[in-house]
């Protein structure tokens, strides 16, 4: 009888347990250390968070990875107006050079966020009969209401480079999520969308808008990028990454009450 060196291999019991605690371990730290409403955001109807760009970069950087992207698809029908990519995000060990984890991306111009444009009822041409048009209701906190009516985004091209930008993020959350093993805490990027630097829930049933709550700003937080500064690992101080130019820099926090230093590498 011949043995095949296929087989599975379990883990030995004690082994199985160490890892599971880690884990768990670390998806306590993810907790306690990401901010809600800037790191993550909750979308009506989903019964888990979102995890956001900021959240993702904050996950790597506790582990101790970097990102990298590969284009794997690119359409982009200038005469149409309809542009589409694919992108791999890889997380990497900065200490061994080993690839950690994969995540994958997409997003495409015929997307509800970049095909339509939402406006209001005074503003519409006045050759357009409104009551043929997708209308919504929306509300404010303060009780007021008002209408909305869809029309077809006519400056599609000026949006190429986000959602190229939204495709990359997607890797990078998906990556981030399978590097930590993060499934069961943190969703895939659903619809977050960002007005006047807020994250906004929107409920696509009923058209209703709600602030999520800003992040607070009374202490190791930066006012030149408008988020909060965190602290992880090795770090000898407050600091938070950003992007500049396709280039990842990170903030430092000022020892003392002087502007935020701005450098290209990761602080120790």
């Amino acid at each position: 009888m011949t043995t095949s060196n296929n087989a599975l291999t379990l883990p030995e019991e004690g082994q199985f347990r160490r890892d599971v605690a880690a884990i768990n371990q670390f998806q306590k730290i993810v907790h306690s250390t990401l901010v809600s409403g800037q790191d993550y955001g909750t979308i009506p109807g989903t019964n888990k968070p979102t995890l956001l760009k900021p959240g993702a970069e904050k996950i790597a950087k506790l582990l101790g990875l970097a990102d990298s992207y590969e284009i794997l698809d690119r359409q982009e029908d200038w005469t149409k107006g309809f542009f589409r990519y694919i992108i791999k995000c890889r997380l990497t060990s900065v200490s061994h050079g080993v690839v950690i984890s994969e995540g994958m991306g997409e997003c495409n111009s015929m997307e509800s966020k970049y095909r339509w444009r939402w406006i209001n009822a005074k503003d519409l041409p006045a050759n357009l009969d409104a009551t043929k048009l997708v209308s919504q209701e929306r509300h404010s906190k303060s009780g007021g209401h008002w209408t909305v009516f869809r029309l077809e985004n006519d400056d599609i091209y000026s949006q190429v480079n986000t959602i190229l930008k939204m495709a990359k993020k997607r890797a990078l959350v998906d990556a981030a999520l399978s590097a930590g093993r993060l499934s069961e805490v943190f969703t895939q990027d659903v619809e977050d969308m960002a007005e006047n630097g807020k994250i906004i829930d929107a409920d696509q049933t009923t058209g209703e808008i709600k602030d999520t709550p800003s992040p607070d700003t009374s202490e190791h937080f930066c006012k030149i990028h408008n988020v909060k500064f965190f602290r992880a690992g090795n770090m000898k101080g407050y600091a938070h990454p950003y992007d500049e130019d396709g280039m990842k820099k990170w903030c430092n926090e000022p020892t003392t009450k002087t502007e935020p230093s701005e450098q290209a590498v990761p602080p120790q």
